[in-house]
């Protein structure tokens, strides 16, 4: 690299770091500060937050290190280190996205049996299945490829997965990651939003039925109380689903647009054995990272608790929120 390239990748890499660091740091601190933001669908974004915290910390770091040196400067047993945690935290943060549109999802269609099934003890079991799964998919894959007949297949001085060469073991390992968690976030999505639809026009139906009959009903002024209660309860409640939505539709849009391009390059190198270019592997590394620094933007955007909390945090007024 020039010096001019060398500049630009390690501030653009820095203010990355900061930025992941920072977001995630602030989901980390203001769910347990926030007694309203203590809730057990919460567990999974602090799970999440963790997880994009590694991320921000390590994987970033890391990356810009191996890109600015030409090489890799450490050693290899922390080469292999450093590709299984980036592996297994980045995998970690896409279960956990799954894991929490389908919350909010249950959580809409089914709100009296749900959450009723759903504890905490619950949540905690499936946010420690997402790490098992993550770390299960891409662990042995990484460590068991890495050696041919007992040598070290990578270089010395270089640092990335042999795994890329087995049609096989990429399915593996990038359909339960990836592609699987793609189609039940969109499908999930759709779904929310038909749902959602259709209980906007049956309160609108509602709401334009007893106003016309209380127009002919002599009695029907009685109680108003009663009605505008219960037509407030709606609103709410739709205005509640409209909130998830957008979380959802967020979530999934920032998930798609960032990891779709190193999944869909690591598919064709495996089957098509088409040597991609480095730049383009770069490209595809660096936006699966953007997805980590990304997430906490998606909950302050879509919720107006995450948003109050952010900021009391930056104005260094963490006390008063208890």
């Amino acid at each position: 690299y020039s010096a001019a390239q060398v500049a630009l990748i390690a501030t653009a890499t820095t203010c990355l770091s900061v930025f992941t660091v920072a977001g995630n740091l602030l989901v980390l601190l203001s769910i347990p500060l926030n007694r309203h933001l203590r809730t057990v669908n919460n567990y999974f974004l602090l799970s999440l937050a963790a997880a994009d915290l590694l991320v921000g910390l390590v994987s970033v770091n890391l990356y810009a290190l191996y890109l600015l040196w030409g090489s890799w400067p450490l050693p290899a047993a922390l080469c292999d280190t450093w590709l299984v945690l980036d592996h297994t935290v980045s995998g970690a943060s896409v279960i956990h996205l799954l894991l929490i549109g389908l919350d909010r999802y249950l959580c809409m269609t089914r709100p009296f049996s749900y959450p009723a099934r759903r504890g905490a003890g619950t949540a905690l079991l499936m946010i420690g299945a997402a790490w098992l799964l993550a770390f299960v998919c891409w662990a042995p894959a990484i460590l068991c490829w890495q050696t041919d007949g007992g040598r070290r297949a990578v270089p010395q001085d270089r640092c990335y997965t042999q795994l890329l060469a087995s049609p096989a073991v990429i399915l593996a390992t990038t359909l339960p990651t990836f592609y699987l968690p793609a189609v039940v976030m969109v499908t999930l999505y759709c779904r929310l939003s038909a749902a959602s639809r259709t209980r906007l026009n049956a309160y609108l139906l509602e709401r334009a039925g007893p106003r016309r009959s209380s127009s002919s009903e002599p009695g029907s002024e009685l109680c108003p109380g009663r009605f505008q209660s219960q037509e407030r309860r709606q609103r709410r409640a739709i205005a509640r689903e409209r909130r998830v939505a957008r979380t959802i539709l967020a979530i999934v849009l920032a998930f798609i647009v960032t990891w779709t391009p190193y999944n869909v390059l690591a598919v064709v190198a495996a089957f098509s054995h088409v040597v991609i270019p480095n730049v383009l592997w770069a490209t595809g590394c660096w936006l699966r990272y953007v997805n980590s620094a990304i997430n906490p933007c998606c909950y302050a955007l879509c919720n107006a608790t995450f948003r109050r909390t952010f900021g009391s945090l930056l104005r260094c007024r963490g006390r008063k929120l208890r």
